[in-house]
């Protein structure tokens, strides 16, 4: 006879592969038919032709008031005074009688210049962006939403040389919080940029991410193991240098220096300075598919200076053809990280390193217009007890409302070193307002 546990987990990924069709059956659009087609494009000659009929009206309108400025040229000076004031008269700028020609123009000039730079002084405020991330959950010993962190984000254009971003996090967990804040240096010689500040840092193609702009609905296993459950984000400096093509389409390099307030290099404390460097190295396969692959490292000391470091591989393939770039996407990108850490035998002294693995591997597809289903797989070794060993399965279905709105179902489940599983089904509602939305970089 079944156990119980087992029907309650086998009624639940029904339950989760049922409302995931339901999504695909009324969240995609039907493809569109020849007439469909037909039809637009009849729609876009026409407005085509009316913009082409109001830019001849334009030149016409144009080329008469050349040919009346020529004729204003040649009359005599008394006729050319008499037509400016009367014009100036008639836009309500006091005509001849209360200034001069030379003072009328000189007050039209001023008041253009004024009202010019009222409407310029909106370029001195920064972008504002908003962003909201609810979800609910169903599994895991919880049935209940959770609001899971609301982002005000802002950002703007400092001088010629410099730009910055804030970003403010809000969440019932962690409270209000500085998620990002830097100042960055772009086009200094050599093609270098300098950041500084607190930012999430370039370790592997996900880390830079924020939690709502992930393809997922959270980070891999790997990333919340060996540094936090949001990742990896410190305070220092950043320096990135594009390279001249030496061996692909492009390489970066990225060379951090930062704090090691991130629990995986001890908590805060200036003296225990974090290095991370990463290698980016990008394909152009054809004009519909590219690779990337990148080679991070982060080095740190954890409390009472023992070491600790991160290692990471990262592998991106994806394809997404001119043509059909509404219709047809798809991703695959795995990564494998190592961790090492010292750690303390006891009083004597002595210590000894610990080293554990682990990874992840994803692919997603566009299915239809606005809709793309994935799954991850995530595998990762404890850093202080490598024998234990958790692995996860997680199969999600995103369908985008809109560029600004996004709902996404996932289904999870994870194997704990003892053995036991835990199955979890989530619904994941996330939407932005702003020059600035999901952002993935």
């Amino acid at each position: 006879m079944p156990k119980t546990g087992s029907i309650k987990r086998a009624l639940r990924l029904a339950w989760a592969l049922w409302l995931l069709l339901a999504a695909g059956s009324w969240a995609s659009p039907v493809q569109e038919t020849p007439d469909d087609l037909r039809r637009e494009l009849d729609a876009m000659r026409a407005e085509y032709e009316a913009r082409i009929d109001a830019l001849e009206r334009r030149v016409r309108e144009l080329e008469a008031t050349s040919e009346g400025m020529e004729e204003l040229a040649s009359s005599p000076v008394d006729d050319v005074e008499a037509l400016r004031a009367a014009a100036l008269a008639a836009a309500g700028e006091g005509g001849a009688g209360e200034l001069g020609g030379d003072e009328a123009t000189a007050g039209a000039t001023d008041a253009s210049r004024s009202v010019a730079n009222d409407r310029s002084l909106n370029r001195l405020n920064p972008e504002i962006s908003f962003s909201g991330d609810v979800v609910a959950v169903s599994g895991g010993g919880r049935d209940d939403f959770e609001a899971r962190e609301f982002e005000l984000d802002l950002q703007a254009a400092l001088d010629p040389f410099s730009r910055t971003r804030w970003t403010i996090a809000f969440s019932p967990e962690e409270g209000v919080e500085i998620e990002e804040g830097w100042i960055l240096y772009s086009g200094l010689p050599g093609g270098l940029e300098l950041k500084a500040g607190k930012f999430r840092q370039r370790f592997g193609p996900l880390n830079q991410q924020h939690l709502h702009a992930l393809p997922q609905l959270d980070y891999p296993l790997a990333y919340a193991t060996y540094f936090d459950e949001e990742g990896l984000a410190q305070t220092g400096i950043a320096l990135s240098w594009l390279l001249p093509r030496p061996w692909a389409s492009a390489n970066e390099v990225i060379l951090e220096v930062t704090d090691g307030e991130n629990p995986a290099f001890g908590g805060e404390s200036f003296e225990r300075l974090v290095v991370l460097a990463r290698l980016k190295n990008y394909w152009d396969l054809s004009a519909a598919a590219y690779l990337e692959w990148g080679l991070s490292g982060a080095s740190g000391r954890a409390e009472g200076g023992l070491e600790s470091e991160v290692l990471g591989s990262d592998l991106t393939f994806h394809w997404q053809p001119p043509g059909r770039a509404k219709y047809r996407e798809f991703t695959w990108r795995s990564e494998v990280l190592r961790s090492k850490r010292e750690v303390s035998l006891g009083p004597s002294g002595s210590t000894a390193s610990l080293e554990a693995w682990g990874g992840y591997s994803y692919v997603e597809s566009l299915l239809r217009r606005n809709l793309y289903a994935g799954v991850r797989y995530d595998w990762v070794e404890s850093p202080l007890a490598p024998v234990d060993e958790t692995t996860g399965w997680f199969p999600y279905l995103t369908w985008w409302q809109s560029e600004f709105v996004r709902l996404r179902a996932q289904y999870g489940l994870t194997q704990a070193p003892d053995g036991s599983e835990d199955d979890e089904f989530t619904l994941q509602l996330t939407w932005a307002a702003g020059p600035h939305k999901h952002e993935n970089y």
